[in-house]
């Protein structure tokens, strides 16, 4: 049997807004799932199909028609994944200033529900599948040995050459080796830096989504506190009177766009690094 203090020290090491804001994303999709389900003929799902069909003709365009359905689908979910957490992080901003703020200056509400696409760990699993199949893809095309000597070049990849011309043999061969040497020293060097760049696209993916969905809620938690400050020295000249927050509006706006943009970018980046490990041929066929 699992006791009640075992269930509370693992919700322990979890924090429990970000939780609760990734079950409410999971709430939103299984919702939206039934209406497409259930009312198919429906304004919201007509729609909804709509920008479906968009969207997959955008990253389509991008990944290429030779590329396998089941990534472009996947490419398309992210989008979705993506664009209705950062929307559910925009509502939660516009609630925020109602509950007020803690001692530190901090939105009260943040304490109890968090937008996921502000939770670096969730941006970490998402960045993380993503170069997974990014991996895989890799994998499908250059097979296991060209997959290994893409990372391991043990015998070089002949970036370095040397062309023999009129040289004697005497300086030609123990040249030629020298150079060998050097092609493989080379070609091992830029294999560990492919291996760094998988983990560099993770952090990039990941802390770019993290930094610009968190930047609003930085900025609009200083401009209400800004605000309240202004609002306490206007009240020794005109009685009880507060500044209304209106300002704020515009940091609103700001969001939906940086939420819209980056519901693109992650998707597309994501995209752009699947085409580049396709081979010319496939490219081009």
């Amino acid at each position: 049997m699992i006791s009640k203090d075992l269930i509370l020290q693992i919700l322990s090491g979890y924090d429990l807004a970000s939780f609760l804001g990734v079950f409410s994303i999971f709430v939103g999709i299984v919702i939206i799932a039934l209406t497409l389900k259930y009312t198919p003929k429906s304004y919201v799902s007509i729609g909804f199909d709509l920008l479906y069909e968009k969207v997959y003709e955008f990253y389509e365009s991008i990944l290429g028609k030779t590329s396998k359905k089941w990534i472009k689908t996947y490419i398309v979910i992210l989008f979705f994944v993506i664009f209705i957490a950062n929307m559910f992080g925009v509502i939660l901003e516009i609630l925020a200033p109602i509950f007020g703020m803690n001692d530190s200056w901090k939105f009260i509400l943040e304490h109890y529900i968090k937008s996921p696409s502000s939770d670096l760990n969730f941006n970490l699993a998402l960045a993380s599948v993503s170069i997974l199949i990014l991996v895989y893809v890799q994998f499908s095309f250059a097979g296991t040995k060209g997959f290994l000597y893409d990372y391991f070049p043990i015998f070089g990849k002949w970036y370095i050459t040397l062309e023999r011309g009129k040289m004697k043999s005497y300086i030609y061969y123990p040249l030629s080796a020298v150079m060998k040497f050097f092609d493989i020293v080379v070609s091992l060097f830029l294999g560990v830096l492919e291996m760094v760049g998988l983990f560099a696209k993770v952090i990039s993916l990941s802390f770019r989504l993290f930094g610009n969905m968190t930047s609003g809620t930085v900025l609009l938690g200083t401009l209400v506190v800004a605000m309240s400050a202004m609002s306490e020295e206007l009240t020794m000249f005109i009685g009880w009177w507060k500044l209304p927050i209106v300002i704020p509006v515009i940091i609103y706006l700001q969001e939906i766009l940086v939420a819209c943009i980056q519901a693109m970018v992650f998707p597309l980046l994501v995209a752009i690094f699947i085409k580049a490990t396709e081979p010319i041929q496939a490219q081009e066929a």
